[in-house]
């Protein structure tokens, strides 16, 4: 049974969806941009098994308050923080994919003592060479007069999803995030991991997906390097993956959360 509940913080009001209870960690999921809790949608039941699983839209998108200008990772990661501290979570497991990976990492380099570990899918290294990489895919649309952008961005969405009513759901997450549904992916492009990374102190889970180009254990090493200890699993899925492959997503964290680092 899913609760919702909108939380004030910095960045205004955040939309929450919790499902489950129990003694062990807490699970905080962070989705990709621009997506929303609805990426989670699929394996928030087969995770909240025994623990208390939390999903948070991202501020600017889902059901989240809007965010003028140019938000940061850094101020990603403080509103998240402050849903743990209204939800009363002194330490968590953060589960981010792609742009929810990234957050998770300036979490656990803010905050070491409320982060117990991290599961990074699709985990992207942003030092200089990253980041030159990937800002030339970040490109803001914009409203067509003629509303061609409607079917501008089903074509391109439906290069990415195997299935036209997952393309439905992330095409209408895209437009409800409206002309500013790249702040995450910009905010992405500007973060100085390589700064970051000597500060994190938790172990991680390195979560790859056989048909995601934008992840893979080379382009990552510098990740496992500094996560001590650091997993990596690969599974059967693309840039979608918990709705691509749910079982296959659910069964690798719970794997690694239920287990030793």
């Amino acid at each position: 049974m899913m609760r919702r509940t909108l939380i004030d913080t910095r960045m205004g009001q955040v939309h929450c969806i919790e499902a489950g209870a129990g003694a062990a960690t807490p699970l905080l999921l962070l989705h990709q941009t621009p997506r929303s809790v609805d990426e989670f949608a699929e394996v928030m039941p087969m995770l909240a098994d025994g623990r208390r699983v939390i999903a948070m839209d991202t501020p600017g998108y889902g059901c989240s308050d809007r965010v003028p200008g140019r938000p940061t990772v850094a101020d990603y990661a403080s509103a998240a923080r402050d849903v743990l501290d209204a939800l009363g979570i002194e330490r968590v497991i953060v589960v981010g994919h792609h742009t929810g990976a990234v957050i998770a990492v300036e979490m656990a380099a803010a905050w070491p003592e409320r982060i117990e570990r991290i599961v990074m899918s699709g985990p992207v290294y942003t030092d200089a060479a990253g980041r030159a990489e990937l800002m030339p895919w970040f490109k803001q649309w914009t409203v067509a007069p003629d509303g061609s952008h409607l079917l501008d961005k089903w074509q391109k969405m439906a290069r990415w999803l195997p299935r036209p009513p997952l393309v439905q759901r992330c095409v209408v997450d895209l437009f409800r995030a409206g002309e500013e549904s790249e702040q995450g992916h910009f905010a992405v492009a500007e973060y100085r991991m390589e700064d970051r990374l000597p500060l994190v102190r938790c172990p991680a889970l390195l979560l790859y997906c056989k048909d995601d180009p934008f992840a893979s254990p080379e382009r990552a090493a510098p990740l496992k390097a500094a996560f001590k200890p650091a997993r990596e699993v690969t599974i059967a899925a693309g840039i979608f993956a918990a709705n691509e492959a749910p079982d296959l997503f659910a069964d690798a964290v719970l794997d690694y959360v239920r287990g030793a680092p």
